[in-house]
């Protein structure tokens, strides 16, 4: 009975840091403060493994830093507009060859199938001139 007892306990005191750490991140995206996990212990007065092992926090920071990267960091948004239209125009370009490759295997194999009729037509025509020759022989 005591076992459950402390176990709920702890449960509840988990969530209410839980919930501490939760509402400092949402004040501090608020106010534009920069979200770190300095600023939190700080703010909050929570351990910083808190905030690095519990799961749900730690998702819910790694993604407060990611919205909030852009607002910090102006370079990180060109470069990421910039490597956008590059991806954009490399996806154009792969599209292009795509399609010039499958014309080029249509042709190829147009190519082969004429080559292949010309292969034919030289060899009736070198027996016809064996025949030739042969009767020309006989004519001398």
């Amino acid at each position: 009975m005591k076992y459950d007892k402390m176990i709920e306990i702890t449960q509840a005191e988990s969530q209410r840091k839980m919930e501490i750490a939760r509402n400092a991140i949402a004040d501090m995206l608020s106010n534009m403060e920069r979200v770190t996990v300095a600023g939190l212990v700080r703010k909050t007065g929570l351990s910083r493994g808190f905030f690095y092992k519990n799961p749900t926090i730690r998702e819910e920071l790694d993604n407060a830093i990611r919205t909030q990267g852009a607002c910090y960091n102006p370079r990180q948004v060109i470069i990421d507009k910039a490597m956008n239209n590059t991806l954009i125009i490399l996806k154009s370009e792969i599209r292009k060859v795509k399609s010039q490759n499958e014309e080029l295997v249509l042709k190829n194999e147009e190519l082969s199938e004429r080559n292949e009729q010309l292969c034919k037509e030289i060899e009736t025509l070198k027996k016809q001139l064996k025949r030739k020759e042969v009767s020309l022989l006989k004519r001398l």
